[in-house]
């Protein structure tokens, strides 16, 4: 049965059959499972991590969880004894307490868990008919402590991984909490798989410094022109065509080493090219110039629509309570907003330092005379924050404190900030300055 276009190419959390094995980064993920460490998967989005991860671990035979802003450690321990068969119910009991001046008994919230023993077969008075009734072991424990956590997963004999996705979605208190816990849970043999979106290593070991040795950090980055060659070959001969050297090489080029921009592109123009499913005959080669271009005029207009909203989001920043009297805010960034589309693509590709964007802003700031260098580095540490309230999700860049270097770490934006109109985007976001209210 020939395949289809979407079977082929293109993101999808179905896997597409010209996904490409690369020996440094598939046998480490595959040696990591060999062991007994939590497994931690980086890098930017659409690079490739949940690719990597379903290949060798089956989200249908795996707890699997997406995180979201709003996911608690009792959302996700709830969530993961739940998929591991745990049956979970509340029960409340009475303490004393005083409410307003009327002394009454408070009530006092317990988990509970039921584990299903054997069932017993009831025969009616009749004899035949029979009924099975299932019988449960109440547990009470703590939802917050990861050894009461594991000893449920132990009783239910759950084996299963657990793939937390989206990790960089949970506040920092929470993320540090999870990796305080996943250093209990590896004692007790309970593997987890976190993908997050972010660049530097030894993001966890930061908040733990308990986890050195006890995790394998696996980047999914970088991929080199080579390796998009080959997954072209790969899905060209699924589809029974080639594709052109020239399409080929400017294809690799506009993808600006994302491998889910170029799966896109590649998707694109196979559809342009009017290939929606494998060519029947000889090798079809598509060496039409003008099928690629269409495809990155596509993308530019979606990523581009996305992305001018976030930055907009981003350089609202949170709109300050103003006295008369109180010195102007620094809105910094709506600045840091405007310096980056100021540098362009080609001065923040590897990333942009502490120093370069100051050099930026200072000389348009509105208060140029009072802003310091360590204004900046808190708005810059505060990024993170920002978009995960302004729902910016996955996140579009991040401050590494170590390097002092502000990251793209969403790596659609190079595309964005390579064929979208820049001076034009600068004037589309509003200063803070002109809406300001006292």
């Amino acid at each position: 049965m020939s395949k289809k276009l979407e079977e082929v190419f293109g993101v999808s959390r179905k896997r597409v059959s010209s996904y490409l094995k690369r020996p440094a980064v598939d046998e480490k993920f595959i040696d990591a499972l060999r062991t007994d460490k939590q497994i931690i998967v980086y890098g930017a989005s659409k690079q490739g991590k949940t690719a990597l991860v379903s290949r060798y671990l089956p989200h249908e035979d795996n707890i699997v969880i997406s995180l979201s802003p709003r996911s608690g450690i009792q959302d996700i321990y709830k969530y993961i004894l739940s998929e591991a068969g745990v049956v979970l119910a509340t029960s409340f009991s009475e303490g004393t307490g005083v409410e307003g001046k009327i002394k009454s008994k408070a009530k006092i919230e317990t988990t509970i868990a039921m584990l299903g023993k054997a069932g017993t077969e009831i025969q009616g008075e009749i004899g035949s008919n029979r009924s099975t009734t299932t019988n449960y072991e109440e547990i009470e424990f703590n939802l917050n402590l990861p050894n009461d956590v594991a000893s449920l997963l132990r009783k239910v004999n759950s084996k299963k991984y657990i793939i937390l996705e989206n990790f960089h979605y949970l506040d920092d208190d929470i993320q540090q909490k999870l990796a305080f816990d996943l250093r209990t849970f590896q004692d007790l043999n309970v593997k987890f798989v976190i993908l997050g979106v972010w660049k530097e290593a030894n993001r966890l070991t930061q908040f733990n410094g308990e986890l050195q040795d006890r995790v394998i950090e696996i980047p999914v980055e970088p991929w080199d022109p080579s390796d998009f060659k080959k997954i072209a070959s790969l899905g060209g001969k699924d589809l029974n065509i080639q594709i052109g050297l020239s399409v080929l090489d400017n294809a690799i080029k506009s993808s600006f080493s994302s491998v889910g921009v170029f799966q896109e592109l590649m998707k694109l123009t196979c559809k342009e090219a009017g290939v929606h499913v494998a060519h029947v005959g000889n090798t079809r080669i598509l060496h039409d110039m003008d099928h690629l271009k269409k495809a990155i005029e596509e993308k530019t207009k979606e990523y581009s629509g996305r992305h001018l909203r976030n930055l907009e989001s981003i350089a609202s920043g949170n709109p300050p309570q103003l006295s008369k009297g109180d010195p102007m805010p620094f809105f910094l960034s709506y600045y840091i907003v405007d310096a980056i589309l100021e540098l362009g693509y080609d001065k923040v590709v590897n990333g942009v330092s502490k120093e370069a964007l100051m050099g930026c802003i200072l000389p348009n700031h509105h208060r140029r005379e009072d802003l310091k260098g360590s204004h900046l580095t808190g708005a810059l540490k505060k990024l993170s924050d920002l978009q995960n309230r302004k729902s910016i999700h996955p996140p579009v860049l991040a401050y590494d404190s170590v390097t002092r270097q502000l990251k793209i770490i969403d790596s659609t934006f190079y595309f964005f900030l390579q064929n979208y109109d820049l001076s034009e985007a600068r004037e589309e976001i509003i200063s803070p300055l002109e809406n300001l209210v006292v």
